[in-house]
């Protein structure tokens, strides 16, 4: 879809449909004209109670002709009081689908322009292109039959009359390469795990790194049992395809942070095999990997002035006649040995090395790391925020800023010293699960068991089980993957640079 800002009146703009916001105290005075021009049509829907501008609906009005627009679409903003950038960014998702789904092509929209507290027209513009962007993403790909029939939007212009035109257009650059690797991330973690393996990743990552000039180094299996990443092999002993660690950077500045992410092509359960009903979204397990990969993406189109290393293991968990089993002993890239608990424990497995690596390798300031680990952390936080614990207090109170910022939110979880007793094991230094009986605190005991393999460097675990991905549709987040964490860790970096 092309967007592009332009100055002028919104409605004095030809195309198929204007969006307009209106708030539940009635349409606004600037629109007196236009609603002169349609007949009273706007206003009248407000006294006859058609329309009231409740948050999340949406009404569109037929102009006949009188207009240079085919058609108005008001987007209901709720109460003045309340309206903020994520209320805009989801009220541009809905108005954007709303659109598309009439078959409408070319659009015009305005919403940046209703007042939000300590918003300017740049914060609000990127709002808006947010909301619009994400919402139209589909992931289409393997749609053969009516494949004609689904509907897309051409174009969305954002129409700015406040003479802030610079502005707008640069949020809406930001809002456009944000948005562009959040879908990256999506489309990446939507593929079946029988095209996106850990080759196949390997690939992707290539191709990224050489369009956006990043460095990047990959490991096989050869040079991974030459150096002794004994968590990764375990895990993927069961598989008949190669594991890869994948090392990307990103030099754009000092401060270097990195950012580690889990990429379990397909999680099975090993040996400890998962449940039909819960096997069948495993393709999602390599999202934190992806992630680290839309981030490094962002990062450097926007140009941000940090130092972003991106560290990813891939493998698929499977039950091949190989598997590693319960009862098993890996000795790991840090020297450190792991008890196999249960098999399906296994991205914290794989994080191990990625992590030791990570510090012993990169010499990082700061190390996060992302990924879909605990169904623990969805039952404690649902869908809506992801679990966060770690070591350094000002990283994670940092991640907690730019999550609020970027509605991408953590909680943060207790972390305790008790809950390392939880982990330890008779026979190794750790246990991949940990000794409760009913695996109480398993988003805590699984972040335990990671903190074991960082020794010095302040580090922030993210657990996006939850909101990595959605069996609903959301105002920008279709159903699928979701991308998140992408704003999140690119909005921390860059208040990192700022500082």
């Amino acid at each position: 879809m092309e967007m592009r800002a332009v100055s002028g009146s919104i409605e004095s703009f030809k195309c198929d449909c204007i969006i307009i916001g209106v708030f539940e105290e009635g349409l606004d005075p600037r629109y007196k004209g236009l609603d002169q021009k349609l007949g009273g049509a706007l206003s009248s829907l407000s006294r006859t109670g058609e329309f009231k501008g409740e948050f999340k609906s949406a009404k569109l009005v037929t102009t006949l002709g009188r207009t240079p627009a085919k058609n108005v679409l008001l987007a209901g903003l709720g109460k003045k009081a309340e309206y903020d950038l994520e209320k805009l960014r989801k009220a541009a998702g809905i108005t954007a689908k709303y659109a598309r789904n009439l078959g409408l092509s070319y659009v015009a929209s305005n919403l940046h322009e209703n007042f939000i507290k300590d918003a300017g027209p740049r914060d609000k513009a990127q709002a808006l292109t947010e909301g619009a962007a994400l919402a139209l993403y589909q992931f289409t790909k393997y749609r053969t039959v009516e494949k004609e029939k689904i509907r897309k939007l051409k174009s969305l212009v954002i129409v700015d009359s406040s003479g802030s035109l610079e502005d707008v257009r640069k949020g809406l650059e930001r809002g456009r390469i944000l948005s562009e690797a959040t879908n990256y991330v999506r489309t990446l973690v939507n593929e079946p795990a029988s095209i996106m393996t850990s080759l196949q990743m390997e690939k992707e990552a290539r191709q990224l790194a050489a369009k956006n000039r990043l460095k990047i180094r990959v490991f096989n299996k050869a040079e991974l049992e030459k150096l002794g990443f004994g968590g990764l092999l375990a895990v993927n002993r069961g598989s008949m395809i190669e594991p890869r660690f994948i090392v990307m950077e990103y030099a754009g500045g000092k401060g270097k942070v990195a950012v580690v992410g889990k990429g379990i092509t397909f999680d099975s359960g090993g040996l400890d095999l998962k449940p039909a009903a819960y096997m069948d979204g495993m393709k999602c397990d390599k999202a934190g990997a992806c992630t680290v990969m839309g981030i490094l993406k962002a990062a450097s189109e926007l140009k941000l002035p940090v130092h972003v290393i991106g560290v990813m293991p891939v493998t698929e968990n499977m039950p091949g006649n190989m598997a590693y089993k319960p009862g098993d002993v890996v000795t790991t890239y840090s020297g450190k040995t792991i008890e196999i608990g249960n098999t399906d424990a296994e991205g914290r497995v794989i994080l191990s090395d990625a992590l030791s690596y990570a510090e012993k390798a990169c010499k990082p300031d700061a190390i996060i790391d992302l990924a879909t680990l605990t169904g623990a952390c969805v039952v404690a936080l649902g869908y809506s925020a992801a679990g966060i614990m770690g070591t350094g207090r000002r990283l994670l109170e940092g991640l907690k800023k730019a999550g609020d910022e970027t509605f991408e939110r953590v909680w943060e979880l207790p972390f305790y010293e008790e809950f390392k007793d939880a982990i330890k094991s008779e026979v190794a230094d750790v246990k991949n699960i940990s000794s409760y009986p009913k695996g109480e605190a398993g988003a805590i005991t699984a972040a335990a068991f990671l903190s074991a393999f960082v020794e010095a460097t302040p580090w922030a675990h993210i657990d996006i089980a939850g909101p990595a991905w959605i069996n609903e549709e959301w105002p920008y987040s279709p159903k699928g993957a979701t991308g998140y964490g992408v704003r999140l860790v690119v909005r921390f970096l860059e208040n990192m640079g700022k500082g």
